[in-house]
């Protein structure tokens, strides 16, 4: 594995997130097109005015699968959660309009991120992640109103894109990694800009962090699966990556009947 540096993990872990340039632009060019072939797929048509999203995503390819075993893709998750990380699912997205201010849940025990790869280029203005440094920090939950920015006509009677916060301009191939805690939004971005993400949660010890992460699996009721990983991501795993996977598998049982429960009601896969 290549790991972070170790004033890389101290800039994430005060600030919560982090741009590696170029860290698999090697790579860019088959993940566009397994990118794309996810999609075909299934059938999926982006109709370029609402997000098209993909649960799990790179469980759907044998090849986006290995990315899960890619030494700078998981030097990278172990640097932040260590070497037993846990992998808790993916998603593929063709954006369309801007992204309100928020962030993925809120996290108290355990750590949860989310790495992600932008497949077009992104700027401030075009749609690149904009996000409130340090807003992940647990003490601030609730002594902090930048954690209220999807509020900020009201509170400070400012745009949400006018909230004072860092662009993640991006180009393919390089990778960003953020605390699922962290404010973030995007403004500006084409109707179809592509991007899928990688989330992995540290691995749990204490009973309450058990306790959070089979709350973050029962939230997957949605996607309408009965597991966090595809057949397939299992099937083709090596003793490594089922390190990764493991911990995810024995406390995913109650997913099933939810998923069940949310069929009943959905018309279809929730969009994110």
């Amino acid at each position: 594995m290549d790991k972070l540096t170790s004033e890389q993990v101290e800039f994430f872990a005060t600030f919560g997130y982090i741009v590696l340039p170029g860290l698999v632009s090697d790579d860019i060019g088959w993940i566009r097109q397994e990118f794309e072939a996810v999609f075909s797929d299934r059938g999926l048509v982006h109709d370029h005015r609402q997000r098209t999203c993909v649960v799990p995503f790179i469980d759907s390819r044998v090849r986006l699968c290995t990315l899960l075993d890619h030494p700078k893709i998981e030097g990278l998750a172990a640097s932040l959660l260590g070497d037993d990380f846990n992998y808790i699912g993916s998603d593929g997205n063709y954006y369309a309009g801007d992204t309100s201010w928020h962030s993925d849940g809120f996290h108290t025990v355990g750590r949860f991120i989310k790495i992600a790869l932008y497949l077009d280029p992104v700027t401030r203005d075009s749609g690149a992640l904009r996000v409130i440094p340090g807003s992940h920090r647990v003490d601030m939950l609730d002594r902090w109103a930048a954690r209220k920015a999807c509020n900020s006509m009201e509170i400070w009677g400012i745009e949400q894109r006018d909230v004072p916060a860092i662009s993640l301009d991006s180009t393919p191939g390089d990778v960003v990694a953020f605390n699922h805690n962290l404010m973030h939004a995007a403004f500006g971005g084409s109707s179809q800009r592509r991007m899928f993400t990688l989330n992995c949660c540290r691995q749990c010890v204490s009973p309450e962090e058990i306790q959070d992460l089979e709350s973050y699996i029962g939230g997957h009721d949605r996607f309408l699966n009965d597991h966090m990983h595809s057949d397939q991501l299992k099937a083709t795993a090596s003793e490594g990556r089922m390190v990764h996977l493991s911990q995810v598998m024995e406390h995913e049982g109650h997913l099933p009947a939810l998923a069940a429960i949310a069929r009943q009601t959905m018309l279809e896969p929730s969009r994110g």
